[in-house]
């Protein structure tokens, strides 16, 4: 069972916190993306209930003990841009990551520098192993994950079900080993979410 991350996890650009009631304007963001909504349970046809209703859930999944789902925000400003998930596997000592961003945020290197807080802070926490599950053509959230110190390990056929559509996985894992230093500007990646678990 994952707890939040106590206090937040900041790399000097980016703050992994708990969702807030202030963070629906991120959520609306995310409506406007295809790949987010195909791969999340971020809601298609955006409104003020259906954004605080994904707020909820996110929040509710430490509270089930199937993992923790954070905001991405700006740390100046205090604004979330994303989001990032640690989900529970049925194995033990593994999780899975998945992670998404606004369109009008990337360019910024704000999926990378998640992806390496949430997985360093999970590898912290005695976590033995964190994987990711990609589509095969989602280049860039690919780039993310090698940028962040994964490894990849082979393909999962047929293995995810995006919206009404099977796809196969490219699967990634990443070990204390693994662990790359800190993130650097530069990350021109267009992270979208690449599996239905990440955001519930």
């Amino acid at each position: 069972m994952l707890a939040y991350p106590a206090p937040d996890l900041v790399d000097g650009v980016v703050r992994l916190r708990r969702w807030a009631a202030e963070d629906v304007e991120c959520v609306r963001g995310a409506s406007a993306d295809k790949a987010i909504i195909e791969g999340t349970t971020v809601p298609a046809v955006f409104t003020e209930e259906a954004g605080r209703a994904f707020i909820a859930r996110q929040l509710a999944r430490a509270e089930e003990g199937d993992g923790i789902s954070l905001a991405v925000a700006d740390v100046a400003t205090g604004l979330a841009y994303g989001l990032v998930w640690l989900g529970v596997r049925p194995q033990p000592g593994v999780v899975g990551i998945g992670y998404w961003v606004v369109p009008a945020a990337r360019g910024r290197g704000l999926a990378r520098r998640a992806v390496r807080l949430a997985t360093g802070w999970a590898l912290d926490q005695g976590v033995a192993r964190v994987e990711a599950w990609v589509e095969p053509g989602n280049d860039p959230s690919l780039r993310v994950l090698r940028a962040s110190g994964f490894h990849r390990e082979g393909v999962l056929r047929s293995f995810l079900a995006l919206g009404s559509r099977r796809t196969d996985a490219v699967v990634f894992s990443c070990v204390a080993s693994d662990v790359a230093g800190p993130a650097t500007d530069g990350d021109r990646a267009r992270p979208a979410a690449t599996s239905s678990q990440h955001g519930r």
